[in-house]
């Protein structure tokens, strides 16, 4: 079971990229490796963090297997780009999956600069 301390730091982690993002970060969650939704922030009261979580948990376990099947190493990230211009961004972190949601037509130079300043 993860610590209370661990979850408030990462928790804290996604409100500051989203706060930071300029607006283009529409949601952001943090994903276990199993699957499970351990925080998320975002803008649309729709959002269902049990149903983002598991289907991150899938494709990221899709795309090792896929390098592994091609005798490539690990990933880092994964941009998917949606027909209305938005992007699904993942990043592995301390064990953990950031999953975003930006906004349509975003700018990605500033969103992976914000990543880059909170994933260390």
């Amino acid at each position: 079971m993860m610590a209370k301390a661990e979850e408030r730091l990462l928790a804290g982690i996604i409100k500051a990229i989203k706060a930071n993002s300029r607006g283009w970060v529409e949601a952001i969650e943090v994903v276990s490796e199993d699957g499970m939704p351990i925080a998320h922030e975002s803008d649309n009261e729709a959002f269902n963090p049990e149903y983002v979580a598991a289907a991150t948990a899938a494709i990221c376990g899709a795309i090792t297997a896929v390098i592994e099947l091609m005798n490539a190493k690990g990933y880092k990230r994964v941009n998917i780009q949606l027909e209305d211009g938005r992007y699904i961004l993942v990043r592995q972190y301390r064990g953990y999956y950031i999953v975003c949601l930006t906004k349509p037509n975003p700018n990605l130079g500033i969103i992976d600069i914000v990543f880059e300043a909170y994933l260390v």
